[in-house]
């Protein structure tokens, strides 16, 4: 089954879905829910965590160095 799943903005009565290209059903059935504000921060937050610097695995060890030494 395919599903696409999107948050869009009501402007003036209206939402526009557009599907994806690979998306190849003829009849699709859509269901309308409002959106809480703090889902909205919530994918916000997400995105900012997703595009955020990742520790290379020489920056993971060199933690682990440090936080080993602290310890004792």
């Amino acid at each position: 089954m395919n599903a696409v799943r999107q948050i869009q903005e009501v402007v003036a009565d209206t939402v526009t879905i557009r599907l994806p290209a690979h998306f190849s059903a003829r009849r699709v059935d859509v269901i309308v829910f409002p959106v809480a504000e703090d889902e909205q921060v919530s994918r916000q937050l997400q995105g900012l965590l997703l595009t955020a610097p990742t520790l290379s695995e020489d920056d993971l060890q060199r933690f682990t160095q440090v936080r080993e030494w602290m310890s004792q």
